[in-house]
């Protein structure tokens, strides 16, 4: 799983898993390991979702029972949960992608 959070390919650690964004590759340019059968779907975005809630909601929780309401300190933590996700999605995809090679759970296609 580290391989795929790191964007390379779990067999060889050399190749690259995703060939855009969020794009899964067809298979591994340097090992020639197929990917297409591990398909993750949606467990990227929800476990994303997931660490982002855990971090920045009691964030949020304690800026409003503090008072501290203001546009400036919102608009900040706001940014910062985004950027923290779009970070986190491609990474997101490739440890579930790895995850389900580790396992050898494919899709029926």
């Amino acid at each position: 799983m580290i391989r795929g959070f790191l964007g390379r390919c779990p067999q060889c650690g050399r190749g690259r898993i995703l060939s855009g964004y969020m794009h899964p590759a067809s298979k591994c340019s340097a090992c020639g390991e197929d990917f297409a059968p591990f398909q993750t779907a949606d467990f990227a975005s929800y476990s994303v979702m997931f660490i982002i809630g855990l971090i920045f909601t009691p964030v949020i929780f304690v800026m409003s029972m503090k008072g501290q309401t203001s546009f400036w300190p919102s608009t900040l933590v706001g940014l910062l949960a985004t950027a923290s996700a779009l970070v986190l999605l491609p990474r997101a995809k490739g440890a579930g992608m790895a995850l389900l090679w580790a396992l050898n759970v494919r899709s029926n296609q």
